[in-house]
Protein backbone atom coordinates (compact mmCIF):
# COMPACT_ATOMS: atom_id res chain seq x y z
CA UNK A 1 0.00 0.00 0.00
CA UNK A 2 1.40 3.30 -0.85
CA UNK A 3 0.98 6.06 1.25
CA UNK A 4 0.88 9.77 -0.01
CA UNK A 5 3.30 11.95 2.63
CA UNK A 6 1.96 15.81 1.89
CA UNK A 7 4.83 18.65 2.82
CA UNK A 8 3.53 21.05 5.61
CA UNK A 9 3.90 24.19 3.80
CA UNK A 10 1.66 26.69 6.04
CA UNK A 11 4.47 27.99 7.91
CA UNK A 12 6.61 29.12 4.65
CA UNK A 13 5.83 33.11 4.25
CA UNK A 14 6.75 33.25 0.67
CA UNK A 15 4.04 30.76 -0.70
CA UNK A 16 1.68 32.53 1.52
CA UNK A 17 2.23 36.06 0.11
CA UNK A 18 2.51 34.73 -3.50
CA UNK A 19 -0.62 32.72 -3.27
CA UNK A 20 -2.21 36.36 -1.65
CA UNK A 21 -1.13 37.99 -4.58
CA UNK A 22 -2.95 35.62 -7.13
CA UNK A 23 -6.40 36.71 -4.86
CA UNK A 24 -5.20 40.04 -4.92
CA UNK A 25 -5.04 40.38 -9.05
CA UNK A 26 -8.07 38.60 -9.19
CA UNK A 27 -10.00 41.48 -7.90
CA UNK A 28 -7.69 44.08 -9.90
CA UNK A 29 -9.78 45.52 -12.93
CA UNK A 30 -6.89 47.86 -14.50
CA UNK A 31 -3.14 47.69 -15.77
CA UNK A 32 -2.84 50.54 -13.68
CA UNK A 33 -3.91 48.14 -10.18
CA UNK A 34 -2.41 45.30 -11.51
CA UNK A 35 1.09 46.78 -11.69
CA UNK A 36 0.75 48.65 -8.53
CA UNK A 37 -0.22 44.91 -6.95
CA UNK A 38 2.64 43.57 -8.97
CA UNK A 39 5.28 46.11 -7.53
CA UNK A 40 4.36 45.66 -3.88
CA UNK A 41 3.75 41.58 -3.80
CA UNK A 42 6.71 41.10 -5.55
CA UNK A 43 8.55 43.36 -3.48
CA UNK A 44 7.29 41.67 -0.50
CA UNK A 45 8.12 38.51 -1.60
CA UNK A 46 11.92 38.90 -2.98
CA UNK A 47 12.63 41.99 -1.26
CA UNK A 48 13.35 45.73 -3.13
CA UNK A 49 14.68 45.91 -6.72
CA UNK A 50 16.09 48.90 -8.26
CA UNK A 51 14.20 49.13 -11.16
CA UNK A 52 13.93 51.11 -14.73
CA UNK A 53 10.50 50.92 -17.10
CA UNK A 54 11.55 51.89 -20.61
CA UNK A 55 9.22 52.32 -23.76
CA UNK A 56 11.42 51.62 -27.17
CA UNK A 57 7.67 52.23 -28.89
CA UNK A 58 7.62 53.94 -32.03
CA UNK A 59 11.73 54.70 -32.03
CA UNK A 60 14.66 53.92 -34.15
CA UNK A 61 17.20 51.44 -32.96
CA UNK A 62 18.95 52.44 -29.55
CA UNK A 63 16.54 55.14 -28.77
CA UNK A 64 14.69 54.71 -25.98
CA UNK A 65 12.10 56.86 -23.20
CA UNK A 66 12.23 56.05 -19.30
CA UNK A 67 8.60 55.48 -18.52
CA UNK A 68 8.93 54.90 -14.61
CA UNK A 69 11.98 54.58 -12.04
CA UNK A 70 11.60 53.00 -8.69
CA UNK A 71 15.13 53.08 -7.34
CA UNK A 72 14.75 53.52 -3.78
CA UNK A 73 13.01 51.55 -0.93
CA UNK A 74 10.13 53.44 -0.61
CA UNK A 75 6.20 53.43 -0.98
CA UNK A 76 5.41 53.46 -4.32
CA UNK A 77 4.67 56.44 -6.35
CA UNK A 78 1.86 56.97 -8.80
CA UNK A 79 2.65 55.21 -12.31
CA UNK A 80 2.03 56.09 -15.08
CA UNK A 81 -0.71 54.47 -17.00
CA UNK A 82 0.53 51.50 -18.99
CA UNK A 83 -2.15 52.08 -21.59
CA UNK A 84 -0.60 55.88 -22.33
CA UNK A 85 2.63 56.56 -22.63
CA UNK A 86 4.56 60.04 -21.48
CA UNK A 87 6.01 61.58 -23.67
CA UNK A 88 9.72 62.39 -21.99
CA UNK A 89 12.83 63.06 -23.42
CA UNK A 90 14.19 60.40 -26.14
CA UNK A 91 17.50 58.87 -25.22
CA UNK A 92 19.81 57.24 -27.46
CA UNK A 93 23.24 55.68 -26.75
CA UNK A 94 25.15 54.90 -23.57
CA UNK A 95 24.92 51.37 -21.60
CA UNK A 96 21.00 51.14 -22.06
CA UNK A 97 21.05 51.75 -25.47
CA UNK A 98 23.48 49.11 -25.75
CA UNK A 99 21.27 46.82 -24.02
CA UNK A 100 18.28 47.29 -26.26
CA UNK A 101 20.01 46.65 -29.06
CA UNK A 102 20.51 43.39 -28.60
CA UNK A 103 16.32 42.47 -27.60
CA UNK A 104 17.01 39.40 -25.40
CA UNK A 105 17.47 38.65 -22.07
CA UNK A 106 20.40 39.79 -20.74
CA UNK A 107 22.76 39.65 -16.93
CA UNK A 108 25.61 42.15 -16.74
CA UNK A 109 27.96 42.72 -13.69
CA UNK A 110 30.36 44.98 -12.88
CA UNK A 111 28.85 47.63 -14.42
CA UNK A 112 30.46 51.10 -14.71
CA UNK A 113 28.01 54.10 -14.98
CA UNK A 114 30.99 56.73 -14.71
CA UNK A 115 30.99 57.21 -18.47
CA UNK A 116 27.42 56.98 -19.38
CA UNK A 117 26.00 60.50 -20.64
CA UNK A 118 22.99 59.86 -18.76
CA UNK A 119 22.97 58.16 -15.92
CA UNK A 120 26.41 58.54 -14.48
CA UNK A 121 24.84 60.17 -11.42
CA UNK A 122 21.86 58.26 -10.78
CA UNK A 123 23.01 54.85 -10.98
CA UNK A 124 26.67 55.06 -10.80
CA UNK A 125 26.17 52.85 -7.36
CA UNK A 126 24.32 49.79 -9.10
CA UNK A 127 26.55 47.34 -10.51
CA UNK A 128 24.57 44.68 -11.49
CA UNK A 129 21.98 44.51 -14.19
CA UNK A 130 18.96 42.51 -15.43
CA UNK A 131 17.18 43.90 -18.86
CA UNK A 132 14.14 41.76 -19.55
CA UNK A 133 12.11 42.82 -22.59
CA UNK A 134 8.15 42.81 -22.39
CA UNK A 135 6.06 41.58 -25.25
CA UNK A 136 2.84 43.26 -25.75
CA UNK A 137 1.60 45.32 -28.62
CA UNK A 138 -0.58 47.58 -26.95
CA UNK A 139 1.96 48.18 -23.65
CA UNK A 140 4.09 51.24 -24.09
CA UNK A 141 6.71 49.48 -21.30
CA UNK A 142 8.79 47.38 -23.31
CA UNK A 143 11.66 46.69 -21.59
CA UNK A 144 12.23 46.42 -17.63
CA UNK A 145 15.36 47.15 -15.89
CA UNK A 146 16.85 45.44 -12.40
CA UNK A 147 19.51 46.89 -11.27
CA UNK A 148 21.64 46.06 -7.63
CA UNK A 149 24.07 46.99 -6.04
CA UNK A 150 27.86 45.04 -5.78
CA UNK A 151 27.31 42.54 -2.94
CA UNK A 152 23.48 41.59 -4.15
CA UNK A 153 24.25 40.44 -7.87
CA UNK A 154 21.77 39.47 -10.07
CA UNK A 155 21.88 35.36 -10.43
CA UNK A 156 20.73 33.33 -13.62
CA UNK A 157 18.13 32.29 -11.57
CA UNK A 158 16.89 35.42 -11.05
CA UNK A 159 16.91 36.24 -14.65
CA UNK A 160 15.10 32.82 -15.87
CA UNK A 161 12.40 33.85 -12.99
CA UNK A 162 12.48 37.12 -14.21
CA UNK A 163 12.19 36.15 -17.62
CA UNK A 164 8.73 34.19 -16.96
CA UNK A 165 7.44 36.63 -14.79
CA UNK A 166 7.57 39.15 -17.26
CA UNK A 167 6.04 37.00 -20.32
CA UNK A 168 2.89 36.16 -17.26
CA UNK A 169 2.75 39.77 -16.31
CA UNK A 170 3.05 41.26 -19.72
CA UNK A 171 0.30 38.96 -21.14
CA UNK A 172 -1.86 40.12 -18.02
CA UNK A 173 -1.82 43.83 -18.61
CA UNK A 174 -1.71 42.95 -22.61
CA UNK A 175 -5.03 41.49 -21.71
CA UNK A 176 -6.56 44.14 -19.44
CA UNK A 177 -5.74 47.11 -22.10
CA UNK A 178 -7.40 44.73 -24.44
CA UNK A 179 -10.60 44.62 -22.24
CA UNK A 180 -10.56 48.45 -21.51
CA UNK A 181 -10.43 49.28 -25.29
CA UNK A 182 -13.12 46.66 -26.26
CA UNK A 183 -15.16 48.19 -23.34
CA UNK A 184 -14.56 51.35 -24.58
CA UNK A 185 -15.47 50.49 -28.68
CA UNK A 186 -18.66 48.69 -27.00
CA UNK A 187 -19.87 52.03 -25.25
CA UNK A 188 -19.45 53.81 -28.72
CA UNK A 189 -20.98 51.13 -30.58
CA UNK A 190 -23.86 51.28 -28.32
CA UNK A 191 -24.05 55.20 -28.18
CA UNK A 192 -23.95 55.35 -31.97
CA UNK A 193 -26.32 52.17 -32.55
CA UNK A 194 -28.49 54.10 -29.64
CA UNK A 195 -28.69 57.45 -31.85
CA UNK A 196 -29.21 55.95 -35.07
CA UNK A 197 -32.18 54.09 -33.10
CA UNK A 198 -33.32 57.33 -32.15
CA UNK A 199 -33.10 59.09 -35.86
CA UNK A 200 -34.87 55.82 -37.09
CA UNK A 201 -37.81 56.33 -34.83
CA UNK A 202 -38.13 60.18 -36.09
CA UNK A 203 -38.42 58.33 -39.62
CA UNK A 204 -41.63 56.76 -38.61
CA UNK A 205 -44.65 58.59 -38.23
CA UNK A 206 -44.44 60.37 -35.57
CA UNK A 207 -48.24 59.68 -34.92
CA UNK A 208 -50.60 57.20 -36.61
CA UNK A 209 -52.03 59.84 -39.48
CA UNK A 210 -55.83 60.66 -39.92
CA UNK A 211 -56.83 59.19 -42.94
CA UNK A 212 -60.51 59.87 -43.68
CA UNK A 213 -62.53 56.64 -43.16
CA UNK A 214 -59.72 54.55 -41.54
CA UNK A 215 -58.53 53.42 -38.44
CA UNK A 216 -54.54 52.63 -37.70
CA UNK A 217 -52.81 51.17 -35.54
CA UNK A 218 -48.76 49.81 -35.59
CA UNK A 219 -46.52 47.87 -33.67
CA UNK A 220 -42.80 48.22 -33.84
CA UNK A 221 -40.09 46.00 -32.61
CA UNK A 222 -36.49 46.38 -33.56
CA UNK A 223 -34.25 43.33 -32.85
CA UNK A 224 -31.52 45.90 -31.26
CA UNK A 225 -31.18 49.61 -30.77
CA UNK A 226 -32.18 50.05 -34.58
CA UNK A 227 -33.50 47.66 -37.41
CA UNK A 228 -34.27 46.86 -40.94
CA UNK A 229 -37.85 47.21 -40.72
CA UNK A 230 -40.24 50.32 -41.87
CA UNK A 231 -43.80 51.31 -42.35
CA UNK A 232 -44.61 54.89 -43.32
CA UNK A 233 -48.03 56.85 -44.47
CA UNK A 234 -47.99 60.04 -46.72
CA UNK A 235 -49.96 61.50 -49.05
CA UNK A 236 -49.14 61.60 -52.63
CA UNK A 237 -51.30 65.02 -53.38
CA UNK A 238 -53.49 67.12 -52.19
CA UNK A 239 -56.71 69.04 -53.45
CA UNK A 240 -57.52 72.95 -53.18
CA UNK A 241 -60.50 74.19 -52.69
CA UNK A 242 -61.54 76.92 -55.28
CA UNK A 243 -63.72 78.75 -52.96
CA UNK A 244 -61.17 79.25 -49.75
CA UNK A 245 -58.08 78.26 -51.32
CA UNK A 246 -56.59 76.21 -48.36
CA UNK A 247 -55.81 72.60 -49.00
CA UNK A 248 -58.41 69.82 -47.85
CA UNK A 249 -57.89 66.31 -47.20
CA UNK A 250 -55.71 64.04 -49.36
CA UNK A 251 -57.30 61.93 -52.04
CA UNK A 252 -54.53 59.43 -51.98
CA UNK A 253 -51.88 57.98 -49.28
CA UNK A 254 -49.27 55.57 -49.82
CA UNK A 255 -49.48 52.97 -47.87
CA UNK A 256 -45.66 51.22 -47.30
CA UNK A 257 -43.87 47.94 -45.19
CA UNK A 258 -40.69 47.42 -45.92
CA UNK A 259 -38.02 45.09 -44.62
CA UNK A 260 -33.97 45.09 -45.20
CA UNK A 261 -31.94 42.67 -45.52
CA UNK A 262 -29.63 42.37 -42.24
CA UNK A 263 -30.39 44.19 -38.69
CA UNK A 264 -28.22 46.94 -37.06
CA UNK A 265 -26.86 50.21 -37.92
CA UNK A 266 -26.32 49.36 -41.65
CA UNK A 267 -30.17 48.22 -42.23
CA UNK A 268 -31.12 50.74 -40.27
CA UNK A 269 -29.20 53.25 -43.05
CA UNK A 270 -30.46 51.58 -45.98
CA UNK A 271 -34.02 52.05 -44.37
CA UNK A 272 -33.47 55.67 -44.38
CA UNK A 273 -32.51 55.92 -47.47
CA UNK A 274 -35.13 54.10 -49.28
CA UNK A 275 -37.82 55.90 -47.21
CA UNK A 276 -36.02 58.86 -48.75
CA UNK A 277 -36.12 57.80 -52.26
CA UNK A 278 -40.28 57.03 -51.53
CA UNK A 279 -40.66 60.75 -50.84
CA UNK A 280 -39.07 62.53 -52.84
CA UNK A 281 -40.06 60.48 -56.13
CA UNK A 282 -40.87 62.61 -59.19
CA UNK A 283 -44.62 64.27 -59.25
CA UNK A 284 -44.57 61.79 -62.53
CA UNK A 285 -44.70 58.90 -61.04
CA UNK A 286 -48.01 58.36 -59.88
CA UNK A 287 -49.12 54.24 -59.05
CA UNK A 288 -47.47 51.64 -56.66
CA UNK A 289 -45.92 49.83 -59.66
CA UNK A 290 -43.80 52.75 -60.82
CA UNK A 291 -43.30 53.90 -57.31
CA UNK A 292 -41.26 50.34 -56.60
CA UNK A 293 -39.69 50.35 -59.93
CA UNK A 294 -38.26 54.39 -59.30
CA UNK A 295 -37.52 52.62 -55.76
CA UNK A 296 -35.64 49.98 -57.23
CA UNK A 297 -33.99 51.95 -59.51
CA UNK A 298 -32.39 54.65 -57.40
CA UNK A 299 -31.27 51.49 -54.89
CA UNK A 300 -29.47 49.77 -57.43
CA UNK A 301 -27.96 52.79 -59.11
CA UNK A 302 -26.32 53.31 -55.33
CA UNK A 303 -24.67 50.53 -54.96
CA UNK A 304 -25.42 50.07 -51.18
CA UNK A 305 -25.58 46.32 -50.39
CA UNK A 306 -28.66 44.94 -49.52
CA UNK A 307 -31.93 43.65 -50.34
CA UNK A 308 -35.00 45.43 -49.79
CA UNK A 309 -38.54 43.39 -49.85
CA UNK A 310 -41.38 46.15 -49.62
CA UNK A 311 -45.33 46.38 -50.01
CA UNK A 312 -46.44 49.44 -51.29
CA UNK A 313 -50.42 50.29 -51.75
CA UNK A 314 -52.28 53.64 -52.77
CA UNK A 315 -55.50 54.12 -51.03
CA UNK A 316 -58.45 56.15 -52.15
CA UNK A 317 -60.31 57.23 -49.45
CA UNK A 318 -63.36 58.62 -51.30
CA UNK A 319 -63.40 55.15 -53.53
CA UNK A 320 -61.97 52.95 -50.72
CA UNK A 321 -60.00 51.57 -53.27
CA UNK A 322 -56.95 49.93 -52.44
CA UNK A 323 -54.14 49.78 -55.29
CA UNK A 324 -50.98 47.33 -54.61
CA UNK A 325 -47.63 46.47 -56.01
CA UNK A 326 -45.24 43.86 -54.11
CA UNK A 327 -41.76 43.37 -54.09
CA UNK A 328 -41.02 40.03 -52.34
CA UNK A 329 -42.79 41.36 -49.06
CA UNK A 330 -45.12 38.83 -47.20
CA UNK A 331 -48.82 39.41 -48.88
CA UNK A 332 -51.03 41.28 -46.44
CA UNK A 333 -53.93 39.78 -45.06
CA UNK A 334 -57.13 41.20 -45.24
CA UNK A 335 -60.11 40.43 -42.95
CA UNK A 336 -63.76 40.79 -44.53
CA UNK A 337 -66.36 42.00 -42.10
CA UNK A 338 -69.10 40.62 -44.30
CA UNK A 339 -68.13 37.05 -43.23
CA UNK A 340 -64.89 37.05 -41.54
CA UNK A 341 -63.06 35.27 -44.59
CA UNK A 342 -59.32 36.36 -44.26
CA UNK A 343 -57.75 36.62 -47.95
CA UNK A 344 -54.37 37.12 -49.16
CA UNK A 345 -53.17 40.14 -51.08
CA UNK A 346 -51.12 37.83 -53.95
CA UNK A 347 -52.39 38.98 -56.83
CA UNK A 348 -49.23 40.26 -57.74
CA UNK A 349 -45.53 39.85 -56.49
CA UNK A 350 -41.88 40.00 -57.41
CA UNK A 351 -38.56 39.93 -56.45
CA UNK A 352 -37.43 42.16 -53.60
CA UNK A 353 -35.51 45.55 -54.35
CA UNK A 354 -32.06 46.03 -54.95
CA UNK A 355 -31.14 43.03 -57.23
CA UNK A 356 -31.94 44.09 -61.26
CA UNK A 357 -32.06 47.52 -61.74
CA UNK A 358 -34.47 46.90 -64.81
CA UNK A 359 -36.78 44.79 -63.28
CA UNK A 360 -40.71 45.82 -63.63
CA UNK A 361 -43.19 45.46 -61.17
CA UNK A 362 -46.92 44.99 -61.83
CA UNK A 363 -50.14 45.94 -59.54
CA UNK A 364 -53.49 45.04 -58.22
CA UNK A 365 -56.62 46.47 -56.95
CA UNK A 366 -58.98 45.48 -54.11
CA UNK A 367 -62.58 47.35 -53.27
CA UNK A 368 -62.30 47.71 -49.26
CA UNK A 369 -66.05 47.87 -47.80
CA UNK A 370 -66.84 48.65 -44.46
CA UNK A 371 -65.74 46.90 -40.94
CA UNK A 372 -62.72 45.44 -43.42
CA UNK A 373 -59.09 45.13 -41.89
CA UNK A 374 -55.90 45.07 -43.19
CA UNK A 375 -52.57 43.85 -41.47
CA UNK A 376 -49.12 44.48 -42.78
CA UNK A 377 -46.20 42.41 -41.19
CA UNK A 378 -42.81 41.98 -41.82
CA UNK A 379 -41.06 37.88 -41.80
CA UNK A 380 -40.11 38.78 -38.27
CA UNK A 381 -43.63 38.09 -37.01
CA UNK A 382 -44.28 34.61 -39.33
CA UNK A 383 -41.03 33.37 -38.63
CA UNK A 384 -40.88 34.45 -34.60
CA UNK A 385 -39.36 31.05 -33.51
CA UNK A 386 -40.49 28.68 -30.33
CA UNK A 387 -38.69 26.71 -27.92
CA UNK A 388 -38.95 23.53 -30.68
CA UNK A 389 -37.50 25.73 -33.27
CA UNK A 390 -41.01 25.64 -34.65
CA UNK A 391 -42.03 28.86 -36.71
CA UNK A 392 -44.65 30.93 -35.70
CA UNK A 393 -45.78 30.91 -39.38
CA UNK A 394 -48.96 32.46 -41.79
CA UNK A 395 -51.30 29.74 -40.41
CA UNK A 396 -51.10 30.84 -36.67
CA UNK A 397 -51.18 34.34 -38.05
CA UNK A 398 -54.39 33.51 -39.69
CA UNK A 399 -55.72 32.35 -36.59
CA UNK A 400 -55.03 35.13 -34.69
CA UNK A 401 -56.00 37.56 -36.61
CA UNK A 402 -59.49 35.63 -37.34
CA UNK A 403 -59.51 35.65 -33.53
CA UNK A 404 -58.52 39.30 -32.32
CA UNK A 405 -60.18 42.56 -32.27
CA UNK A 406 -62.12 44.37 -34.29
CA UNK A 407 -60.36 47.49 -33.63
CA UNK A 408 -56.58 47.70 -34.88
CA UNK A 409 -55.21 48.64 -31.39
CA UNK A 410 -57.07 45.35 -29.86
CA UNK A 411 -55.67 44.10 -33.11
CA UNK A 412 -52.02 44.97 -32.50
CA UNK A 413 -52.16 43.70 -29.29
CA UNK A 414 -53.77 40.77 -29.29
CA UNK A 415 -50.95 39.59 -32.14
CA UNK A 416 -48.19 40.84 -30.11
CA UNK A 417 -49.21 38.93 -27.20
CA UNK A 418 -49.53 35.67 -29.81
CA UNK A 419 -46.16 35.74 -30.97
CA UNK A 420 -44.23 36.33 -27.57
CA UNK A 421 -46.32 33.36 -26.29
CA UNK A 422 -45.30 31.46 -28.94
CA UNK A 423 -41.67 32.65 -28.08
CA UNK A 424 -41.86 31.11 -24.83
CA UNK A 425 -39.83 33.88 -23.61
CA UNK A 426 -37.07 33.47 -25.96
CA UNK A 427 -35.57 37.15 -27.53
CA UNK A 428 -36.88 37.42 -30.95
CA UNK A 429 -34.57 36.96 -33.47
CA UNK A 430 -35.43 39.57 -36.08
CA UNK A 431 -37.43 42.75 -36.01
CA UNK A 432 -41.00 42.90 -35.94
CA UNK A 433 -43.49 45.13 -37.09
CA UNK A 434 -46.97 44.89 -37.02
CA UNK A 435 -49.46 47.72 -39.03
CA UNK A 436 -53.43 47.25 -38.59
CA UNK A 437 -56.20 49.50 -40.78
CA UNK A 438 -60.01 49.13 -40.01
CA UNK A 439 -62.48 50.60 -42.57
CA UNK A 440 -65.10 52.79 -40.31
Amino acid sequence: MNVVRTQDLSQNRRIARLTQLTRELEQSRTPEDTLRILERGFAEVDGFVASLLLSTRGLSPGHYRVVDAHLKDQPLSDLHSPAKQELGPVLCGGILGAILRRREPQLLHDVDWARDPFFRDTLIEYTSVMAIPVIGDRLPVTWAIGLKRPRKQFTVSDLEETVERAAMVGALLENQILAGELARAHQQIDSDARQVGELQRALLPASLPRIAGLEIAASYEPLGRAGGDLYDFFPLDERQDDLVDIPTAPSRWCVYIGDIEGHGLAAAMVMAIVQAVLHVHPASIATPADLLTYGNRQLCSSRIDGLVTAFLGIYEPVSRQLTYATAGHPPPLLRRAADGAIRALDAVGSYPLGIDELETFQEASVQLERGDTLLLYTDGITEAQGTAEDLFGIDRLTRAFRDGGDRPAELIDSLRDAVQAHEHGQAARDDQTLVAAGVL
